[in-house]
C-alpha cells in the first residue's frame, strides 16, 4: 500500500506561488509547441511526417477493423487501443484521428512538464525546449510511455510504490522500455530493506501492463506472435550504428540478410540484458541511485538498438531534468539528435549515396559518442559526494526517497 507524509515547512507556501506561475508558463510553452507542430502537419492529408495518421492507412485500421483483432499491428497493446479509440468517432479521413491522438499526447506532455517543474524547477526547461519533444512528440506514440514512466519515477520517489508500478506498467504497455525500470526500483527497495515497497512496485507494474496485455493477447494470441516476429525479422535501421557496422566502405552489406538480422537481434538483446543485470545489482547494493540506474539502462537501450526512430531520443530527455547532467552535454545531444533526424530524412535526396551515407554515419557516431559521455558523466557523479541543495519535490514523500533526492541537484 502506498504511504506518504505531508511536508511541514512554513516558508514553502509562499515560495510555491511564483514557482507555480512559472510552471504554468512552462506548460503553456509545451502546449504551444505542440499546437504549432500540429498546425504544420495538418495541411497534408496523411498529416506530414507522422506515423500517427499514416499507420491508420498503412495497416488498414478504421472503425470496422480494430488492431490486433482484425488488423496486424507491430506495437504493444496500449498504442493499438488508443489508435482505435481515436478513429471510432469518424467515418473517414486521417486528420481527425490524428487530432484526437495529438490532444492525448499534448495532455501527457503538459502533465509531465508540470511534474518535472515541481521536482526540479528551472531545469525543466531542458524538457520543455527539447527538440526531441517539440519536433518528434507527435511523430509516434512514445509519450504514452515517456510521460507515464517519468511521472511514475517521481511518484515512486515520493513513496507511492504501487502507483508508480502501475504507471510504469502502463508505459510498458505502449513501448517496452519502462519495464526496464521496475527491477531497478525493486532492487533499490530490497537493498534498503523495504520489501513491501519492492513487492508493491512489481505488483503495480504487473497490473498496469496486464490490464492492457492480458485481454488483447488472450482474445488474439496471434497478435503477440506477430509483434515478436515483426521485430525479430527487422534489419538494422540506417539511423542506428548497427547499420554501418554490417556495411563496408561502399555501404553495401558484407553479411547475408539472415545473418545480419540474427546478429542485430541477438547481440543487442544480450548486451541490454547484461547492462540491466549489472545496474540492478548495483542498485541492490546501494552503489547507484535509482534514477541514475534508470537513465543508464535507457542509454544502453538507445545505444544497442538496431532500430532508429527519431522520437526514441525523447526517452532520455526526462533524465536531463531528473539528474544534473551538464548543460553542455545536453546541448550536444540535442544537436546530434537533430542532425541524425535531418540526415535520415534527406539521405540520398539532397545529397546522393554514398556521400549522404557517410554524412549520416558521422551524425550517428556523434550521437553515439555523446550518449557514451552522458553515461560516463552520470557514473562519475554517482561516485562524487551528494550535493546539499534540495530539489523541488511534490508535497508527499517518505524517508526511503530522501537518499535519492540529494543526488539530483547542483
Amino acid at each position: 500500500m502506498d504511504t506518504g507524509a505531508e511536508i511541514a515547512h512554513a516558508p514553502a507556501t509562499a515560495a510555491r506561488r511564483p514557482g507555480a506561475a512559472a510552471g504554468l508558463v512552462l506548460v503553456a510553452v509545451v502546449v504551444f509547441g505542440f499546437a504549432v507542430n500540429t498546425a504544420v502537419r495538418m495541411p497534408c492529408y496523411d498529416v506530414c511526417g507522422s506515423d500517427i495518421a499514416r499507420l491508420y492507412q498503412d495497416r488498414g485500421i478504421d472503425r470496422a477493423h480494430a488492431p490486433y483483432f482484425s488488423r496486424d499491428l507491430e506495437y504493444p497493446p496500449l498504442i493499438g487501443l488508443v489508435m482505435y479509440a481515436a478513429v471510432v468517432p469518424f467515418d473517414h479521413g486521417l486528420r481527425n484521428p490524428f487530432l484526437v491522438n495529438a490532444l492525448v499526447l499534448t495532455a501527457l506532455a503538459a502533465v509531465a512538464t508540470w511534474v518535472l517543474w515541481r521536482r526540479n524547477g528551472r531545469r525543466a526547461w531542458r524538457w520543455a525546449l527539447a527538440p526531441p519533444l517539440l519536433l518528434e512528440g507527435l511523430t509516434n506514440w512514445d509519450l504514452l510511455s515517456v510521460a507515464t514512466a517519468t511521472i511514475g519515477l517521481v511518484v515512486w520517489e515520493n513513496g507511492y510504490a504501487f502507483s508508480a508500478g502501475v504507471l510504469l506498467g502502463i508505459g510498458a504497455a505502449a513501448k517496452l522500455f519502462p519495464a526496464l525500470y521496475v527491477p531497478i526500483l525493486a532492487a533499490t527497495s530490497f537493498g534498503r530493506r523495504r520489501r513491501n515497497q519492492a513487492t508493491s512496485v512489481m505488483a503495480g507494474a504487473i497490473i498496469g501492463l496486464g490490464a492492457f496485455a492480458v485481454p488483447v493477447y488472450t482474445i488474439a494470441p496471434h497478435a503477440l506472435r506477430y509483434l515478436v516476429e515483426f521485430h525479430g525479422d527487422r534489419g538494422p535501421d540506417r539511423g542506428s550504428l548497427w547499420y554501418f557496422v554490417v556495411r563496408g566502405p561502399s555501404l553495401h552489406p558484407w553479411l547475408g540478410t539472415d545473418a545480419v538480422r540474427h546478429l542485430v537481434t541477438v547481440v543487442p538483446a544480450a548486451l541490454l540484458v547484461a547492462a540491466l543485470g549489472a545496474l540492478t545489482v548495483k542498485a541492490l547494493r546501494g552503489r547507484i541511485s535509482p534514477f541514475a540506474a534508470c537513465a543508464l539502462v535507457t542509454i544502453a537501450c538507445l545505444l544497442v538498438s538496431k532500430i532508429y526512430s527519431p522520437q526514441y531520443d525523447l526517452w532520455i530527455v526526462p533524465f536531463f531534468v531528473l539528474l544534473p547532467v551538464p548543460r553542455k552535454l545536453v546541448v550536444h545531444f540535442y544537436v546530434a539528435s537533430f542532425l541524425v533526424w535531418g540526415m535520415t530524412a534527406t539521405d540520398d535526396h539532397a545529397i546522393h549515396r554514398p556521400a549522404s551515407g557517410y554524412l549520416l554515419g558521422v551524425a550517428v557516431l556523434y550521437r553515439f559518442v555523446v550518449l557514451v559521455f552522458v553515461a560516463i558523466t552520470i557514473l562519475r557523479d554517482e561516485r562524487a559526494p551528494a550535493a546539499a541543495t534540495p530539489v523541488i519535490v511534490l508535497p508527499a514523500y517518505d524517508e526511503s526517497a530522501q537518499s535519492s533526492l540529494t543526488q539530483t541537484a547542483r
